[in-house]
């Protein structure tokens, strides 16, 4: 998920409310200043319709967390003077409105000590990518066996081998966090790289 603020105005779009307790007063015949602008305004809403057909009230200043569908309101993808999304945080993942085409990769690239447990080594890609993996690679690229526990699901637990690779193909497996244990005696460190894939999944 990406997070993103609502900007109803910038350089390039005027004013939005004045504050007249900030205006100069009025010397000479001139009024030389009515005011300076209130950030973020104090009475702007605009709705806006979402990925999902759903309309959302936006106010001027708010912030909030959702898919990169909200991309295509925020600079450059639109002109500096029909924006008004500010990109705070992008989570690299893509929209279109072809829901097959909204899936992106993840890989995560861990060391599982010898001697650590579950807790010690986790995947959490549900936490991070707000969604489930539809396909996930996970390569053991040490020598020595880790034991890989899926979903936090102590049934769910098996051991792969130094070398190996292992491959949930789309559709097999829902996956939302992978654990890994090394409690080889005498083992080493092994090095373990996960690759995932997800959807992206919009909150409006």
């Amino acid at each position: 998920m990406s997070t993103f603020q609502v900007q109803l105005n910038n350089s390039a779009q005027g004013y939005l409310d004045l504050n007249p307790a900030t205006a100069i007063p009025y010397s000479g015949g001139v009024y030389s200043d009515l005011g300076s602008e209130i950030v973020p305004s104090i009475q702007r809403t605009i709705f806006v319709a979402g990925p999902n057909n759903v309309y959302r009230q936006l106010k001027d200043g708010q912030i909030f967390t959702d898919c990169n569908y909200w991309k295509r309101f925020a600079y450059p993808q639109v002109s500096l003077d029909q924006a008004f999304i500010v990109i705070l945080n992008d989570d690299g993942s893509i929209y279109s409105d072809n829901p097959s085409e909204n899936t992106y990769p993840k890989v995560y690239s861990l060391t599982v000590s010898n001697g650590s447990v579950f807790a010690d080594n986790l995947v959490d890609i549900f936490g991070d990518t707000g969604s489930y993996s539809s396909f996930v690679q996970i390569t053991n690229q040490g020598m020595t066996a880790v034991n890989v526990k899926i979903n936090g699901n102590s049934g769910a637990i098996f051991e792969l081998n130094g070398g190996d690779t292992q491959i949930f193909s789309n559709n097999d497996l829902a996956v939302s966090m992978l654990e890994f244990s090394n409690n080889v005696s005498g083992g080493s460190s092994s090095n373990v790289q996960v690759i995932v894939s997800v959807r992206s999944i919009c909150r409006s």
